[in-house]
């Protein structure tokens, strides 16, 4: 048994942007994603645009992050196809609805600028497992202009700035990451999970962080993989996707140096769950049968960053 769960950042989708919502139905649907995770997605409205191309088989989900600066309050979606999932169910029978995630395990480890969004889903095939998603997108720069900006292509000038982002990834991987995975109920929720369902958890999105082993050229992951120890019990937290998933700035040089530059989308998971794991990005741009290499006109109709996917096997 298997579920294909993909993460993708649209860049600054609106209803007041145009995007080429077919072609990017018909790569949903062509790499057979059970769930995706979004960001940068801007409002319900434009949720809605995406989800009246994807059929009537598709349900979703969008919020915003709470803040007062409109850099931070980026929106979040899920979206995903009824026909094999569903949201997680309490026995009451209601439906446990995505969130943005304010719960933090350690005051004194600090909150995130961005706050992620919190996903429970079941698949309708097998009720005990659910899948846990946290969906993210952690700032590139508390400068607005900068975070704004779509240059986003080296960031060795801005010290600060990439330390801000790997203590953001430091919260998520080793501290939000595994006490949402060892959830059993949630008193906020009022919630008791006697079902006993084995969770299966990501953590999902943009990073604005590369691995090494993808040969970006700086900003890198400290610890791709992050062993947590508690008691008897043990967490390989490990993150992967090394493939180049950002469109250059400056598409001039693409022809001779390739169309790609940083590495900054990724899962993060526990290895030691009982499930395989295949990953691989959607390299839209340089399909023959949609861009054919014009990377161009893949960013300015669908995004600069490339849709990433990754099929569980459960075990």
């Amino acid at each position: 048994m298997s579920i294909i769960v993909g993460s993708f950042n649209m860049h600054k989708f609106s209803t007041n942007t145009y995007k080429d919502l077919e072609c990017i139905g018909n790569m949903i649907k062509k790499n057979d994603i059970d769930i995706l995770a979004i960001q940068e997605i801007f409002s319900q409205a434009a949720l809605n645009t995406l989800l009246r191309v994807l059929g009537a088989n598709w349900d979703g989900r969008w919020e915003s992050p709470q803040s007062r600066s409109v850099s931070v309050a980026e929106g979040y979606a899920f979206l995903w196809n009824k026909n094999r999932i569903s949201l997680s169910h309490r026995q009451s029978g209601e439906c446990f609805e995505p969130v943005i995630h304010k719960q933090y395990p350690h005051k004194d480890f600090g909150s995130l600028i961005r706050d992620p969004f919190y996903g429970r889903f079941e698949l309708k095939s097998n009720k005990m497992t659910e899948i846990r998603l946290i969906n993210t997108h952690i700032m590139y720069s508390l400068n607005r202009s900068i975070n704004e900006s779509d240059d986003h292509d080296s960031s060795d000038r801005l010290p600060g700035e990439v330390m801000m982002r790997k203590k953001e990834f430091e919260i998520l991987a080793t501290k939000i990451l595994p006490k949402i995975d060892d959830k059993d109920y949630d008193i906020f929720w009022k919630e008791v999970d006697g079902i006993c369902r084995r969770p299966i958890t990501i953590l999902l999105g943009d990073y604005n962080l590369n691995l090494k082993e993808s040969g970006a050229k700086d900003t890198f992951i400290d610890h791709p993989i992050i062993v947590i120890k508690d008691g008897n019990s043990e967490k390989r937290i490990v993150t992967i996707q090394k493939e180049l998933t950002t469109l250059k700035a400056n598409l001039s040089k693409a022809d001779t140096e390739g169309g790609y530059s940083n590495n900054f989308d990724h899962f993060t998971f526990d290895n030691n769950r009982p499930v395989d794991v295949t990953c691989w990005v959607v390299d839209a741009p340089n399909d023959p049968s949609l861009f054919a290499g014009d990377y161009e006109e893949y960013k300015k109709n669908v995004s600069d960053h490339l849709m990433i996917v990754m099929k569980l096997d459960l075990i």
